[in-house]
C-alpha cells in the first residue's frame, strides 16, 4: 500500500503501518517510528525499550467515518522511574481517546450538553464527562487569593432539599474564587483560613443577611466593611409583595379578582421598562387596591434610599421608610421593616463602598441554566468544574 504522509495523520514518533475499512469505521494502524527514541512518560527523560505492547484510541471521524487508531506501544525503562509507558504527544497513558478529539469534546461540551456531544461523536456519556472533567482541569489556571480586596459571597442552590453551593468573588475583576459546599459558618470558614494572612488585605464584602456570611467575615476579617446587598433587600421586598397580593386576591370579590389577576409582573416590574398598555393597567389596579398602592409606593421608595451618597443622610433615608412602612401597620411590612433596621450598619456601608451582588445573580442564573440543561449533576465536582469553566472562561475572553 502507497505511504501516507505523516503530516496527513499528523501523530508524531508514529509511523502508518495500514489502515482497514469495516462498515462505517476506519482503523489505522500505526507502529513505532524508529528514528526517535522512546521518552519516559514521567520525567521526559529519554528512556530504553523494554517490550512492545498493543492498544486502539477513538480518534477524530474522517470523512464521515468513525475512526480508531491501533498502534504499536512500548513499555520502557527509565533510569529514574523505573519501568514506564513512552510518552506519546497524540495520546495520554491509559486514555482511551487522542488529545485531539478529547480537545474537540471539551470545546463542543462547552455549548452542548453530554448526551448532545456523546451522541454526535457516538461515545457514552461517561466517557464524555470523564473527557470534559479532564479537558476543563487542564484548562483552568490556579486562582491565587493574594491579591483579593473586595469579596462578594452568595448561596445557590444546586439541587431540592435546601442543598446549597457558597460562591465567592473577587468583584473587583468579576472573577469566580472559589466553589464551597453548602452555606453553614463552618464550610465557609474555610475559605478565609485558605486566605489566612491575607484575610487582612480583604477591605469590603458585599453579602446578603445570612448571618452565618456575617459572622465569618466578623471572625477572620474583622477590618472588613460588610455592605449587604441591595439586591438582596429590593428581592425580598418582592416577596413581600406578591405575598399581599396573593392575600389582596383571596378576599377580594369576584369584579375585584378579575382586575388583580394576572397582575403579578405589573408590581414587580421597574415603571419606566412598562410598555404604555402596561401602565395603564398598573395605575387601574392601584387606583383599587389601596394596601397594594400603598406597597408599592413604599418600593419606589425603598430603591431610593441607595442614591443618597453619605451615611448620615442614608441612616435619616432609612429611618423615614421604616416609619411609613410601619405605620401601614402591614405585617409583613412592619417585620420587613425591623429587618431593615436591625441591619442598618450594613446597609449604609453602601455609601462608602458602592459594591453589590448584581454580577452574581447574573451568574447564578447562568450556574441555574448548566443545571437544568444537564437534568441535574450527579457528579459535584464535575458540576463545580462546569461552574468555573462558564464563569470564568468567559470572563477571559
Amino acid at each position: 500500500m502507497p505511504s501516507i504522509p505523516s503530516t496527513i495523520i499528523n501523530l508524531p514518533r508514529m509511523k502508518f503501518n495500514n489502515v482497514e475499512q469495516k462498515k462505517d469505521c476506519l482503523i489505522f494502524k500505526l507502529e513505532p517510528d524508529l528514528r526517535y527514541n522512546p521518552i519516559c512518560s514521567y520525567c521526559g527523560q529519554p528512556a530504553a525499550p523494554n517490550r512492545n505492547l498493543n492498544r486502539s484510541v477513538r480518534d477524530l471521524f474522517s470523512f464521515g467515518n468513525v475512526v480508531y487508531v491501533d498502534f504499536t506501544y512500548r513499555n520502557v525503562l527509565c533510569a529514574r522511574c523505573g519501568i514506564v509507558v513512552e510518552k506519546l504527544e497524540f495520546v495520554v497513558p491509559y486514555a482511551r481517546v487522542t488529545n485531539r478529539l478529547a480537545e474537540a469534546v471539551g470545546r463542543m461540551c462547552m455549548h452542548m450538553n453530554i448526551s448532545e456531544v456523546a451522541a454526535y461523536f457516538n461515545l457514552d456519556w461517561k466517557t464524555v464527562q470523564k473527557i470534559d472533567k479532564h479537558y476543563i482541569r487542564q484548562n483552568l489556571d490556579e486562582i491565587p487569593l493574594d491579591d483579593v480586596r473586595i469579596i462578594g459571597m452568595d448561596e445557590v442552590a444546586i439541587k431540592k432539599g435546601h442543598k446549597y453551593f457558597t460562591v465567592i468573588y473577587n468583584l473587583e475583576n468579576n472573577q469566580l474564587l472559589r466553589i464551597i459546599e453548602g452555606r453553614d459558618e463552618k464550610v465557609v470558614s474555610k475559605f478565609f483560613e485558605e486566605l489566612d494572612d491575607n484575610c487582612k488585605n480583604i477591605k469590603a464584602a458585599a453579602i446578603d443577611m445570612w448571618q452565618a456570611y456575617t459572622n465569618v467575615i466578623e471572625t477572620y476579617c474583622p477590618m472588613a466593611r460588610i455592605v449587604y446587598n441591595k439586591f438582596h433587600i429590593i428581592s425580598c421586598y418582592h416577596k413581600i409583595i406578591d405575598i399581599i397580593r396573593r392575600l389582596e386576591f383571596k378576599k377580594a370579590s369576584q369584579e375585584d379578582k378579575k382586575l388583580l389577576r394576572g397582575k403579578r409582573y405589573l408590581l414587580l416590574k421597574n415603571r419606566k421598562k412598562l410598555p404604555p398598555d402596561a401602565e395603564k393597567n398598573l395605575e387601574m389596579l392601584l387606583e383599587n387596591n389601596r394596601i397594594l398602592n400603598t406597597v408599592y409606593a413604599l418600593k419606589e421608595q425603598l430603591q431610593e434610599i441607595w442614591n443618597h451618597v453619605t451615611v448620615a443622610s442614608f441612616h435619616r433615608a432609612l429611618d423615614a421608610w421604616c416609619e411609613m412602612a410601619k405605620e401601614t401597620r402591614i405585617p409583613q411590612l412592619v417585620k420587613f421593616a425591623e429587618s431593615l433596621e436591625n441591619h442598618r450598619f450594613g446597609l449604609s456601608t453602601y455609601c462608602l463602598y458602592q459594591i453589590n451582588t448584581g454580577s452574581i445573580e447574573a451568574h447564578n442564573i447562568t450556574i441555574a441554566n448548566l443545571r437544568r440543561n444537564a437534568r441535574g449533576f450527579h457528579d459535584e465536582e464535575y458540576f463545580k468544574l462546569k461552574i468555573f469553566q462558564a464563569i470564568n472562561f468567559k470572563n477571559s475572553l
